[in-house]
């Protein structure tokens, strides 16, 4: 495949890669800045009660700049998976993989940027070291929201959306199989309705399946901010320690809201397809 090839057909998708990188930012403000308000109670800056009317008017200031990093996540999941292609052969374990490693300082990124958000929308100066430059900013992020429980990071994003979106098609096809034998025996492919529903249940089963993932790196980055340093099995030990067996599935309601919502929409627009 040509350097120019690769670009046309990147181009060519543009429409519903945008389109998809909207709706799943749309999904992440509304089922994160419940998680923020809630998380600030214990800090000395708690965020009040924020109804559905304060959260579309947190939409209207956090959906453009979470777009346009979606937008770059997306296009650089497309750009790894195409030469993961071409180094190993295509696979749909490829664009999981690609998924995981393009998304995880990206996530990180958009988190932080909603958490501003938040607390600008309220008028509260959102927690900062006072006198922080860019470099030195830039330099705490990566130490306390990305480096702590990294692996746990890349294999939760790369499982949970990454493997959605991958065995997304593969469960429409299948229920198409059930409920439209014969269009399905014909050729016919998965309506969108199918696809949104199978990339739904996907997304929950996934989004379970890597909750251990998420809170580990979680524990990782509030250990960082504690002024530790630690290791990715430090960060599972210590929530197996605090939590023990519900580890497993703490905090899983509004995260699997955020999966199964990303992984319909993925499935239904395509933004990754060949």
């Amino acid at each position: 495949m040509s350097t120019a090839k690769h670009r046309t057909r990147t181009l060519d998708i543009v429409p519903q890669l945008t389109l998809a990188s909207a709706a799943c930012s749309a999904v992440i403000v509304e089922f994160t800045v419940p998680q923020i308000v809630k998380l600030s109670q214990t800090s000395a800056l708690p965020i009040p009660a924020a109804p559905l009317q304060t959260r579309l008017l947190i939409q209207t200031r956090a959906l453009g700049p979470q777009t346009a990093l979606t937008c770059v996540q997306f296009a650089a999941v497309r750009e790894l998976r195409d030469a993961l292609d071409m180094a190993l052969g295509t696979s749909p374990v490829n664009l999981s993989l690609a998924y995981g490693a393009a998304s995880v300082p990206l996530i990180a990124g958009k988190y932080n940027l909603l958490f501003a958000d938040v607390y600008r929308h309220f008028k509260l100066a959102p927690p900062e070291a006072p006198g922080e430059g860019l470099r030195a900013k830039l330099w705490r992020q990566w130490e306390t929201k990305i480096r702590p429980g990294l692996l746990w990071s890349y294999l939760r994003d790369t499982f949970s959306i990454g493997g959605a979106i991958a065995l997304g098609p593969v469960v429409a096809k299948q229920l198409n199989a059930v409920i439209d034998p014969g269009g399905a025996g014909q050729g016919r492919k998965p309506g969108k309705a199918l696809q949104f529903c199978s990339g739904f249940l996907t997304g929950c089963g996934t989004g379970l399946a890597t909750q251990v993932f998420h809170n580990a790196a979680l524990t990782g980055g509030r250990m960082a901010g504690l002024g530790e340093q630690p290791t990715n099995m430090a960060c599972m030990r210590q929530l197996f320690a605090e939590h023990g067996v519900k580890a497993l599935w703490l905090n899983f309601p509004m995260r699997v809201g955020v999966i199964a919502g990303w992984s319909a929409i993925l499935n239904t627009l395509q933004p990754f397809r060949t």
